[in-house]
């Protein structure tokens, strides 16, 4: 189904038309620039339709706005967890020239969740067990070959972060559904985040792995986990 997208100013109207369009599996956009919005997400369908991206369109515009949110910032970009690669074109759509790295285990898929992920009580268990989401390493390789500046290793993070042991961040984006992935994430790119960097996080609110590594991690630094419309959450380093 083609995915309908109006553009209205904030208004009682709007929010009636907006409830409407979501039972009917539209998107209502409330931003000051409508012309570029559309531009967004037209290019959101086109990388859904052909990766099979699993993060819904407000996720996807949220991802597309922090990396332009970064653009003024000193520093390389980087994504751990790209399962097919729609997150990193989406990436590499708005990051311009500066270099993108990227991370995943493709062929092997997720690890063994640990203990602290307690995802018993979910129905969607059967989504986050050891291989899921595995998905071949050439294909995104050929999704995101024409982008300049895009380096993509593969395995287990942070056992391949060699390459960038010594960079500094502006940008990074992390999809890596477990507790432990998650929380060696922010312990090896925090330090590394420069001056206001962005962090967005996927299933923050869904995930209760991913979110007690957030907020053990956060419990003792400066600012805050801010949560954002889907399941994702960003912060800005200070």
């Amino acid at each position: 189904m083609k995915v309908k997208i109006l553009t209205f100013p904030r208004s009682i109207v709007a929010k009636v038309i907006s409830y409407a369009l979501f039972i009917q599996k539209g998107i209502i956009v409330y931003y000051d620039s409508p012309e570029m919005d559309v531009k967004v997400f037209d290019l959101i369908r086109d990388v859904k339709e052909s990766t099979g991206m699993m993060l819904d369109y407000h996720e996807a515009y949220q991802l597309f706005m922090g990396v332009k949110m970064a653009e003024k910032t000193e520093g390389d970009l980087a994504e751990v967890g790209s399962y097919r690669g729609g997150s990193a074109k989406i990436i590499c759509e708005a990051k311009g020239e500066k270099p993108l790295y990227v991370f995943d285990t493709f062929d092997e898929g997720l690890p063994k969740p640990s203990l602290v992920d307690d995802l018993s009580s979910y129905s969607f268990l059967e989504m986050y067990q050891e291989g899921m989401y595995a998905t071949p390493f050439e294909n995104i390789k050929k999704i995101l070959a024409r982008y300049p500046n895009v380096h993509i290793y593969k395995g287990l993070f942070p056992n391949t972060a060699e390459p960038i042991k010594n960079k500094k961040f502006a940008f990074v984006n992390l999809d890596v559904d477990l507790y432990e992935s998650t929380l060696n994430c922010l312990q090896f790119f925090y330090p590394k985040l420069n001056k206001g960097a962005v962090l967005i996080s996927h299933d923050y609110t869904y995930i209760p792995g991913v979110r007690k590594a957030f907020d053990e991690f956060f419990e003792d630094k400066p600012g805050s986990v801010g949560k954002l419309f889907g399941s994702q959450c960003m912060i800005k380093k200070l």
